[in-house]
């Protein structure tokens, strides 16, 4: 594919809801488990509470609002009104390793497709999530497949910051028209489109429009899923 008089030579991709999906079983029994050990250090509350907890820890560790884990799960303590010791950060942070490769699964072609696009193209994963998702990157074996990982916990900001997209290109050593953004929500693309990149919609995550600024939006290219891409590439 050709953006203008410019041939595209890099891909970056989004994480969740484009690459993979959070498994409604998995997450439930990773809650679960969180609630057990919260339990057994005195915890009162029920899991709505937790999990209601866990969601406001989780949205301020993708902002890099957290330098470590331990950071992470001592907020999580004080949210539920717990003390931080160290015996329960490690329980915790236990709980949140063995669970890495459950909550998050693959979609259906996923690495086939990264395996095709590996060989054409310079990859770049770029996502909005939590500390700690380097370790289930690794643990669903996507590594090896970018040259670039940008996560905004890391980072310190979310999509569609500008800067998400220009750590990727500054990483990958590209022009924002060599490259195009494949993503399942609408401002994820919003943002990258900015930048200059070129756009390919996934239809196949749970909040497409989730915090679109412009309901109208039209990417350059869309599909249902992640193994149709490389019908546009």
């Amino acid at each position: 594919m050709s953006g203008g008089t410019v041939d595209l030579k890099g891909i970056a991709i989004d994480f969740g809801g484009t690459l993979a999906y959070i498994d409604k079983m998995g997450n439930r029994e990773y809650q679960e488990a969180l609630l057990s050990m919260a339990n057994e250090f005195g915890y009162q509350g029920n899991l709505r509470n937790l999990v209601s907890a866990w969601n406001d820890v989780i949205w301020h560790s993708m902002k890099g609002e957290f330098k470590n884990v331990q950071e992470f799960w001592k907020q999580f303590a004080e949210k539920l009104n717990m003390p931080s010791s160290p015996v329960l950060m490690k329980n915790l942070e236990s709980i949140r390793i063995q669970y890495s490769s459950v909550v998050f699964q693959l979609y259906e072609g996923a690495l086939s497709v990264l395996s095709v696009l590996r060989d054409r193209y310079q990859l770049a994963l770029v996502s909005n999530c939590a500390i700690g998702t380097s370790d289930v990157i690794k643990a669903l074996k996507l590594a090896s497949y970018f040259e670039c990982v940008a996560l905004s916990y890391e980072v310190g900001v979310r999509k569609p910051h500008k800067q998400m997209y220009l750590e990727a290109l500054q990483c990958l050593g590209l022009e924002a028209d060599e490259c195009i953004f494949v993503a399942d929500e609408i401002s994820d693309l919003e943002g990258a489109k900015e930048v200059g990149m070129k756009t390919i919609l996934v239809r196949q995550g749970s909040h497409t429009f989730y915090e679109a600024r412009d309901q109208s939006f039209q990417p350059d290219f869309q599909c249902n899923n992640i193994s149709e891409i490389t019908g546009f590439l």
